[in-house]
């Protein structure tokens, strides 16, 4: 598979991740833990997003 096929999917899959995210966090009721599932959210979504970027620039 070739570096543009596998950008396209890794995007698509960290947002679908996010959302996925987004949507677990909405569902915790205590507001005071809702807050922090988002911030969570966004962390762990930065995080993906930034090892998918590393491992797609060593790619060849």
């Amino acid at each position: 598979m070739n570096k543009k096929n596998m950008e396209i999917i890794a995007s698509t899959g960290t947002v679908v991740l996010l959302i996925i995210l987004f949507a677990v966090a909405h569902h915790v009721r205590d507001s005071f833990s809702q807050e922090y599932g988002f911030i969570a959210s966004l962390i762990i979504f930065i995080v993906v997003v930034s090892v998918v970027g590393l491992k797609l620039n060593e790619m060849q």
